[in-house]
């Protein structure tokens, strides 16, 4: 009985009544009733609800004479746009299922994709059809003719080996072993995740979308706003790169909700605070997930809003339709991923699969409404995962065994510990990587934290961002106060994590700097700020060696070329600053990837150089004025994370 009633703790509330209805037929139900309404703001264009269901229609009745209907997948390869929404939309109306394609991904992982997911058709917009060209040369397919439309349908000759039956998508997975698997997502479960949130959120929101398509959050902020009647503002690549960009399209569009990973959020609000937060105003609710919310980062939040901004912590897995739980923050509290949402079962059990008692760490098992179908084509693959559920009183319920270690709290919230497969043996002991990040966040200035084994297995090294002046010895002392010395790492401060095409910390990539480490010495930049008489060569040089620490910088190598990445180009920015006195835009850094192309950009700007202290002042700004209070904004030194955008 104790157990019983320990999974009991994490059944969810019924859920709400509302439509059951597909959320295509919601959304066109509101069009319906609405057509002069905005529906979506994207790049360039705009939809009102009317429009949005006539190109919608249209669209079906052309994948329909394709052949597609029930049962069939459609690939969608669109950037974020107004047209991508059509495009979910119109393969949903014809009976189909859509398969979000990374317009990025090389044509070899985009033929893999199309080819395992079986597709009957694929619909592209203008800069994905070379990408689906490329994907589909040498196997059977032809574009359809398609005059005056924005779209473009390719018909491919499926198999139809394995029919979706009543499926909404199928999102892929990269898995902890690398292997892409699809998730089929049927419309009950998409429909019972949309009415959970839209009973967790009300109304209808003016919402920020910055993840793309292939993401799965993606479809939480879609469906989300759709079918409440809401106003989807999509936000481009280039617009999620530069956060002063998206800071002025929630000022443009009056954004009142936006859903992202923490680290990007905490751009944002660097990026508002160099100016003032007052572009942030019409804010009501921010929603991380995706990552661990820092403790340092919902601090931070109402700093800037005070409380009449909300902070929601969401956790859900693919396989769970991407919501399981939340937790909503009113004021600075204990980070926890909170309570099920309505129609989940959440429930820690140990290796046999028994409840434990609250405060014993074990598995989270989600069941519930949300539950996905399992793996697309992988029969096996679904038969570890998904699982029969005991506790369910419905015979045929299923839960997902998510590999995620978690613990129920005193108050009965629930408290994410990390990932099964990130527990190591560290000279023998073992050691919950998750448990050593944990108590690096609640150090003192410390902002985020990975940790490591080193290439030996005999050490621990972690990689932190700070939020302040911090001293790696000093973070060495202060865990060892709470710490055992085995779980004491060395640590390595870092200005940003690299990240994987969906945004998560790139785990992989920090474990080949350790690998790299263990075989060279590592390569300490000797320059010195230059002088404010140095040669612009020899400034845009010195900040690549710091930024890629290096000694020698050619001038006409690419900064891809040499081991930047994308959030490496975000601290040259920074670096470009301070020793130049200029802040270019980070899309031009993008645009302009070698030091001879930067210099030219940098004198054609005409800026002269300026001193750290001149270009750092900016960061103190008085931000908006919230219930009679004025405060003002950190300092450069309390940012959560360096600024990455354009003034």
């Amino acid at each position: 009985m104790p157990m019983l009633g320990s999974a009991e703790r994490g059944v969810g509330d019924p859920l709400p009544e509302g439509s059951r209805a597909p959320v295509h037929e919601q959304v066109f139900a509101v069009a319906r009733h609405s057509p002069a309404q905005v529906a979506v703001s994207g790049p360039g264009s705009a939809l009102t609800y009317g429009e949005l269901r006539q190109h919608a229609e249209r669209l079906s009745a052309r994948l329909c004479d394709a052949g597609c209907g029930p049962g069939a997948r459609v690939g969608v390869v669109c950037e974020p746009s107004a047209d991508m929404t059509v495009a979910v939309l119109g393969v949903l109306a014809s009976g189909a299922a859509y398969v979000p394609i990374d317009i990025t991904l090389p044509p070899a992982r985009v033929r893999a994709v199309l080819a395992d997911a079986d597709v009957s058709a694929v619909v592209a917009d203008t800069p994905g059809v070379p990408v689906v060209t490329g994907a589909l040369d040498g196997s059977p397919g032809r574009a359809l003719a398609s005059p005056g439309e924005a779209l473009t349908v390719f018909q491919v000759n499926a198999t139809g080996r394995t029919p979706a039956g009543p499926a909404a998508y199928v999102i892929y997975t990269s898995g902890t072993t690398g292997e892409a698997k699809g998730v089929v997502v049927e419309h009950e479960q998409l429909t019972a995740s949309t009415r959970a949130r839209l009973s967790i959120y009300p109304g209808a929101a003016t919402f920020l979308l910055v993840s793309p398509l292939a993401f799965d959050s993606s479809a939480a902020g879609i469906w989300g706003t759709l079918t409440s009647g809401g106003h989807l503002v999509i936000a481009s690549a280039d617009q999620v790169r530069d956060a002063d960009r998206l800071v002025s399209l929630i000022a443009q569009h009056r954004v009142t909700r936006m859903l992202c990973i923490p680290s990007l959020y905490g751009r944002v609000l660097d990026a508002a605070e160099r100016d003032g937060t007052v572009p942030l105003a019409s804010l009501d609710v921010v929603i991380v997930a995706g990552e661990t919310l820092p403790e340092s980062l919902l601090r931070r939040h109402f700093a800037v809003h005070g409380d009449d901004v909300a902070l929601v912590n969401e956790y859900g897995p693919t396989e769970a339709t991407v919501f399981a739980s939340y937790r909503w923050f009113s004021a600075p509290g204990p980070v926890t991923i909170g309570r099920p949402i309505p129609g989940a079962r959440l429930y820690i059990l140990d290796e046999s699969r028994r409840p434990v008692a609250p405060g014993v760490e074990g598995e989270l098992y989600i069941g519930g409404a949300g539950v996905a179908r399992g793996y697309l084509g992988k029969p096996d693959a679904t038969a570890r995962a998904f699982v029969a559920d005991p506790f369910d009183p419905d015979p045929a319920a299923r839960m997902f065994r998510t590999g995620d270690v978690a613990r129920w709290a005193p108050d009965g919230e629930l408290e994410f510990l990390g990932r099964r497969d990130h527990q190591v043996k560290i000279r023998g002991h073992r050691v919950e990587l998750g448990a050593v990040e944990e108590q690096l966040r609640l150090t003192a200035n410390v902002k985020d934290a990975v940790a490591l084994p080193d290439a030996t297995g005999e050490q621990l090294i972690a990689f932190v961002t700070a939020s302040g002046e911090i001293s790696e010895a000093a973070v060495r002392d202060q865990l060892r106060a709470h710490l055992p010395a085995v779980m004491v790492p060395a640590v390595h401060v870092v200005p940003e994590f690299p990240l994987t095409p969906n945004g998560k910390v790139d785990r992989a990539r920090l474990a080949e700097q350790v690998r790299a480490e263990a075989a060279r010495a590592a390569v300490v930049s000797t320059a010195e700020r230059p002088s404010p008489h140095t040669s612009k060569l020899a400034q845009v040089r010195a900040a690549w060696a710091r930024v890629l620490n290096i000694e020698e910088v050619p001038v006409d190598v690419n900064f891809f070329d040499m081991g930047g990445h994308s959030l490496a180009m975000f601290r040259l920015q920074d670096a470009l600053e301070e020793f130049t006195g200029s802040r270019p835009p980070v899309l031009a850094l993008f645009r302009h990837t070698t030091v001879a192309e930067q210099v030219s950009y940098l004198e054609s700007q005409g800026s002269g150089p300026a001193e750290p202290s001149q270009a750092r002042t900016r960061a103190a700004r008085t931000r908006r004025t919230r219930g009679g209070r004025s405060l003002t904004t950190p300092g450069a030194g309390d940012r959560a994370v360096p600024g990455d955008g354009a003034r």
